[in-house]
């Protein structure tokens, strides 16, 4: 770079810049991304603004995988967002023309036989034969141990989504839509003044109609600028990549819901040449700053002694340590609503290590909140009002939601 070159980027950078569009989503993880796209796609000028440069590994929606299969739910109201949901990210991929799923079965293994009989059932409500396994069965293919109280079914519908590729699959789409990503950009401000909307960051002004705000860990700080308090939790997590002794395991992902308390997970291996990973869905509360303080060697313990006493054909010891967040709701279930005074202002949070999945269905759904058309879910379940907000401290445990847009 010229110096005179260099001295007219200096002064672009620290000129205050002032803008103007229809609509600023807050947020540059996949719920964001998913609302922009969508927004653009409706015809509307959109900003997503992201606080770090993109790509990064900063939040909850970074990494290699996540799990998905159109049985993947814990409650009725949330199957037709999960269908809605695989359905999108196989689309967005053929538009694209990029891969950024790959298919790998789902074995999912209980102690409580009708629990696995049930999930079979709903495999077959989706339209694709479940294959059930007996313990011997389950041990003879998967080189397991696990003894003889166990019970397993295989879902094929099974994806893995390659998520950082997702989400930049996405972010792509967005500006191909003339979608304007702004990312190294943390908001600072926001201001409502009348029908505008007035977001202050660093050597930005961003004037807007609407605000969409997916801000993932950050959900407490930043929507508490804006006056909304919800009883949320981030945690930080871990996942590991373990070496295979035998190269001829099979390739599907894993959820094991046999120990009391504990849900152990595991992704088809293709990450890492001659790797599988696995986690454990628990974390350690934090502040989403300052996450590299967090110390996760129990979690590892966990891990390490899980795979020691039922996959013997897998080195307990990892080979690769990652990590993510996770923003929890107390009943796990994420929260979608209106700001409580401005109804051109709508979040997403608290997705509880679950929503990745979800991407593209939460974004036409908040796009459709924004553009105020009939809702395509129920979206009942997911409203802060299913919480006693008047006691952030002390929040039910089960929901009683009363809105519904």
């Amino acid at each position: 770079m010229c110096f005179q070159s260099f001295l007219k980027w200096r002064d672009i950078e620290t000129k205050l810049v002032e803008e103007e569009f229809d609509v600023c989503v807050v947020g540059g993880g996949v719920m964001g991304s998913c609302a922009a796209y969508s927004l653009a796609e409706a015809g509307k000028s959109t900003v997503l603004i992201e606080q770090f440069p993109i790509p990064h590994t900063r939040g909850s929606s970074s990494g290699h995988s996540r799990i998905t299969s159109l049985s993947d739910y814990r409650h009725p109201f949330m199957a037709s967002l999960v269908n809605h949901g695989y359905k999108q990210w196989l689309k967005l991929q053929t538009i694209a023309a990029e891969w950024a799923v790959r298919q790998a079965p789902v074995l999912t293994i209980g102690t409580d036989e009708e629990v696995i009989k049930h999930k079979g059932k709903r495999i077959e409500s989706c339209g694709f034969p479940p294959t059930r396994l007996t313990i011997a069965d389950l041990n003879a293919q998967y080189k397991s141990q696990f003894p003889s109280d166990r019970f397993a079914v295989i879902d094929p519908s099974g994806l893995v989504l390659v998520a950082n590729k997702c989400v930049l699959l996405v972010q792509k789409l967005f500006k191909s839509r003339g979608g304007v990503i702004l990312d190294g950009c943390p908001v600072k401000q926001v201001e409502t003044e009348k029908e505008r909307i007035r977001i202050t960051c660093p050597r930005r002004v961003i004037t807007c109609k609407s605000l969409v705000l997916c801000p993932g860990p950050w959900a407490k700080e930043l929507l508490g600028k804006v006056g909304i308090k919800l009883p949320l939790r981030t945690l930080k997590t871990g996942v590991w990549y373990f070496k295979l002794r035998d190269p001829s395991f099979p390739p599907s992902s894993i959820n094991d819901l046999s120990i009391s308390n504990e849900f152990f997970y595991a992704t088809r291996p293709f990450e890492y040449p001659g790797l599988i990973k696995f986690g454990v869905h628990d974390g350690v509360e934090i502040d989403p700053g300052e996450r590299e303080k967090c110390d996760l060697s129990h979690l590892k313990k966990k891990m390490t002694d899980y795979l020691e006493e039922f996959f013997p054909q897998i080195e307990p010891q990892p080979s690769i340590e990652e990590s993510c967040m996770y923003t929890m709701t107390p009943d796990s279930n994420f929260i979608l609503d209106y700001h409580p005074k401005h109804k051109n202002i709508v979040y997403a949070c608290g997705f509880s290590g679950t929503g990745f999945q979800l991407g593209p269905a939460i974004g036409e759904v908040l796009a459709g909140m924004v553009l105020d058309y009939e809702p395509i879910h129920d979206m009942t379940p997911f409203r802060a009002s299913r919480f006693n907000l008047q006691d952030e401290e002390d929040p039910p445990k089960s929901p009683s939601a009363t809105s519904k847009y």
